[in-house]
């Protein structure tokens, strides 16, 4: 059963990314009905728990919150069966404040009145509150409390696929209860045992339950198996620069929220003072860029212009190149993309090779490595078996068709993503970008390029436009 959308905009707002647990500090209410007692205290005092029990921790954490309680006579009684009462009220308590909870009936009463004015439980739901929760049941319970992570930034979905393919008892959990199990699992709030099943049949014992509720309480607990993408809002404060190809990304590539600059011919030779445009045809030095505007995070596009040189003779001039960048730009986060592949049937130069291409982005990979930056392999996006690029691909062996760079920039948002929802969080707390465009400037002088080889050909723009465009 779904909930509508201002109680899940308020469950949202509460559980603010999940770390509802500051709410756990509420006092403990008045004993309840239904054979429980009173909460145990400042220590765990039930006859019946120790330390050496697996299921310790979370009886110990949820009893001195007051959300789970013992017997009269002392005890938790671990491997007592869970009801559908039971477990409802270790999933709502947490949102619910004393005002909430009236005298009722029934000791669920009031945590049934909550459900069912959030929308989250149903009648149904509520005459079958004295049934055992299995584990089935209980996914479908708890899949409709509001358990993916929210965030401007990134979009999460489950990894449904990945899912799926673990369970091994699939053909045991019915067609209409699927989402509920897959959305559990994607959520790390309840996974599967050693043989790979499910067992949707078996029912929770109190002990299970507690551990299932600590896990939604604190979502560290928790292993998820989720897709993250990063938002336009992602690139809102993200720059893209460099060569041609982002001039390509910035008419196709399907990311209207992002900065990109460009400069047809650049290189790393180019240096600073090199003018580039953005999306909407303002010209800039690439210089006043940097200085003017802080970004957040910036992705650089280097290497394809750079072919025709020795990488002896060319990384100390990369690597310089990429210093300065970091140097005007200290808080941002980097990535490097590897240059995309060429075609040397179809290029205007012999410098457009698949060996040359390797090699400069052997040189990519090693200095993102040093400095710690991320790596955009798009080389691998594009290559075919042979590690050239597809004619159908491209026009001049060089550049990338429409639909190729509208796929290179959808590919950035899941290739920019961190690995670990921790990194993910830490990620969001990065400076954000400044609004306004610099305005050009006059640059210092620059390094001359060097003298020693001849240039290879330079790019020239993507061959369905002259010029990008609005995007």
């Amino acid at each position: 059963m779904c909930y509508d959308a201002p109680m899940k905009r308020t469950f949202q707002r509460i559980t603010a990314l999940l770390c509802i647990f500051c709410m756990l500090l509420l006092p403990a209410s008045a004993q309840e009905n239904g054979g429980e007692g009173d909460p145990s205290g400042e220590t765990l005092r039930f006859s019946d728990v120790s330390e050496s029990d697996w299921f310790y921790e979370p009886v110990r954490f949820l009893a001195e919150k007051g959300i789970l309680r013992g017997f009269e006579d002392g005890t938790f009684r671990p491997g007592d069966i869970l009801t559908q009462a039971q477990l409802v009220k270790l999933m709502l308590k947490p949102y619910m404040t004393e005002a909430e909870e009236p005298e009722g009936l029934s000791w669920w009463s009031p945590y049934g009145e909550f459900g069912l004015r959030e929308g989250i439980l149903s009648e149904e739901d509520l005459s079958r509150m004295s049934e055992p929760a299995d584990r089935l049941r209980a996914a479908e319970l708890l899949s409709r409390l509001p358990l993916m992570p929210v965030s401007d930034n990134y979009a999460f979905e489950p990894d449904r696929e990945g899912i799926l393919e673990d369970i091994a008892d699939l053909s045991n959990i019915p067609g209409k209860k699927l989402d509920a199990v897959v959305t559990v699992y994607a959520s790390g709030l309840m996974e599967g045992y050693d043989d790979g099943c499910f067992h949707p049949e078996r029912v929770l014992t109190r002990a299970e339950g507690a551990a299932v509720i600590l896990r939604l309480l604190l979502p560290e607990q928790r292993a998820p198996k989720l897709l993250y993408t990063a938002t336009e809002e992602w690139f809102a404060d993200a720059l893209l620069l460099g060569n041609s190809h982002c001039g390509g990304l910035s008419m196709y590539g399907d990311q209207p929220k992002a900065n990109i600059c460009f400069s047809y011919g650049g290189s790393v030779f180019s240096g600073l003072g090199t003018e580039c445009r953005d999306r909407h045809e303002r010209s800039f030095t690439m210089r006043s860029l940097l200085q003017e505007k802080q970004f957040a995070k910036i992705i650089l596009i280097y290497g394809t212009n750079e072919m025709g040189y020795d990488i002896s003779y060319l990384e100390p001039f990369f690597a310089a190149f990429l210093d300065k960048v970091a140097e005007l730009q200290p808080n941002a986060q980097f990535w490097l993309c590897t240059a995309p592949p060429v075609n040397p049937e179809l290029a205007w130069s012999d410098s457009f090779t698949v060996e040359k291409c390797c090699a400069i982005n052997d040189m990519i990979r090693r200095l993102a490595e040093e400095r710690g930056w991320g790596l955009l392999d798009v080389y691998s996006l594009f290559a075919d078996e042979d590690g050239i690029l597809p004619e159908d691909s491209t026009g001049d062996g060089i550049h990338l068709t429409r639909e190729c760079y509208r796929l290179w920039g959808q590919w950035l948002s899941t290739a920019v993503v961190p690995d670990t929802v921790e990194e993910l969080l830490a990620a969001e707390a990065k400076p954000p970008a400044e609004e306004e465009p610099p305005a050009e400037e006059e640059p210092p002088a620059e390094e001359e390029s060097p003298a020693e080889e001849e240039s290879p050909a330079e790019e020239e723009s993507p061959a369905e436009e002259e010029t990008p465009g609005e995007a």
